[in-house]
């Protein structure tokens, strides 16, 4: 090899490991400087009126919507999960929501993969610590995180509920790997989560859109652009994790997709107005 030759391939080498180091120092960099105050701790309402609420929903009595928007303030309860603990008039559970919620919590940016960062819940001593389990976990329900995130963009993960009495979902998790069957429990450490529901089917409805995701969205290939192209087909082969979940209820007529776009992510999940929040950990409204 003459020298001219070898001196072009260690040119082209140099490029190409310098181009790599750049990339990866980008990531980490608009990793690490990623949006962090969707985990600012919640205000607490003066306690006479939190006593007050807490007194209705001892006693079983309506709620006035604004009510309803105080108890989500200081517990992360969306109206279904409430009206649960109303039911069996358990301001126990209730008590125990509104303590964690307003408890200072820390936080860790986990690197997982070639790109993506987790962030987690820990204690004082860099412990992670889990959520408390969700309050109210239905079939068809659909979990949401935006900890997940590469590049500095939040783009999170999404799955849906197919037996809640197990903690069994479906999901389609990373490029390598098939969409399966996923468990609640991995969604515990997140700081960032929410359980949505759809407003306007009853259970037996998301009965059937659980046991669709079950019967046919299991085994298919991840593909950052599932649905980009043809996002109605039938039978599709491959999907990602948020449109694995859209494409299960468009099946019953319901596009969860809040601006209709030619993709679907959790975010467009999260702010669908067919869908309405059971309970979330952390503070969705500055996402």
């Amino acid at each position: 090899m003459n020298m001219r030759k070898r001196n072009r391939i260690q040119r082209l080498i140099f490029k190409i490991l310098a181009i790599a180091i750049a990339f990866f120092a980008c990531n980490f960099i608009l990793s690490e400087i990623a949006d962090w105050s969707a985990y600012r701790e919640p205000v607490a309402v003066n306690k006479s009126e939190w006593d007050a609420i807490t007194e209705k929903i001892q006693n079983g009595g309506a709620l006035a919507e604004s009510e309803y928007q105080t108890v989500f303030s200081q517990t992360g309860l969306g109206k279904p999960a409430i009206d649960k603990l109303k039911r069996s008039r358990n301001t126990a559970e209730l008590q125990k929501y509104y303590d964690y919620y307003m408890k200072n919590k820390d936080y860790e940016c986990v690197r997982e993969g070639l790109f993506a960062y987790h962030e987690y819940i820990t204690d004082e001593n860099g412990n992670k610590i889990e959520n408390p389990p969700f309050a109210d976990l239905q079939n068809g329900d659909i979990i949401i995180t935006l900890s997940i995130h590469s590049f500095g963009w939040r783009h999170g993960h999404a799955a849906i509920v197919t037996d809640a009495a197990n903690g069994t979902t479906v999901q389609a998790v990373m490029m390598g790997e098939a969409s399966a069957f996923g468990n609640v429990s991995e969604w515990t450490g997140f700081p960032l989560v929410a359980v949505l529901r759809a407003k306007d089917l009853d259970a037996s409805a998301r009965q059937q859109i659980a046991d669709y995701a079950k019967n046919n969205l299991v085994g298919l290939d991840y593909s950052l652009f599932a649905g980009m192209f043809s996002k109605n087909e039938e039978s599709p082969t491959k999907t990602q994790c948020s449109h694995l979940v859209w494409y299960a209820y468009n099946q019953f007529g319901v596009d969860i997709d809040y601006n209709g776009g030619g993709t679907v992510t959790p975010k467009d999940i999260l702010h669908s107005d067919k869908l309405e929040i059971v309970q979330v950990y952390g503070n969705i409204d500055k996402i």
